[in-house]
């Protein structure tokens, strides 16, 4: 798979893109803000888009609201966030197939998102 990580965080995102790459076989395209995000978004095609909830220039959720208004409906995104309040869930689910909160379990987050990633295919195939 072909995946947007945007992270700030260096310690989050290297562990996530450790984990994509090396345990998952995912190739893996940083960025570290929102507005990087949107943009690469309309450039390249993704198989994924993992969003950090509170990034610098654009947070998570406007970021993927102007990735979806500009036609990107298929690709699913996850959202990792320490906002973890039921309306900010409910905020990140209305634009994308999952949430996980922070912080997570660094063994765990390939993990997660590949249950995330197969639940969303099964609804859909459903």
């Amino acid at each position: 798979m072909h995946i947007l990580l945007a992270e700030d965080d260096p310690a989050v995102s290297i562990v996530i893109q450790i984990c994509l790459e090396k345990i998952g076989g995912h190739t893996v395209q940083l960025v570290t803000d929102g507005a990087a995000a949107v943009s690469l978004a309309q450039r390249e095609s993704f198989d994924l888009i993992v969003l950090d909830g509170m990034m610098p220039y654009k947070s998570g959720l406007q970021a993927a609201t102007e990735i979806r208004s500009s036609g990107i409906v298929s690709t699913p995104i996850i959202f990792l966030s320490a906002k973890n309040d039921e309306r900010d869930i409910q905020a990140f689910l209305s634009l994308g197939v999952g949430f996980i909160p922070k912080p997570f379990e660094p063994t765990q987050i390939c993990a997660k998102i590949e249950a995330i990633l197969a639940a969303a295919r099964a609804q859909g195939a459903s």
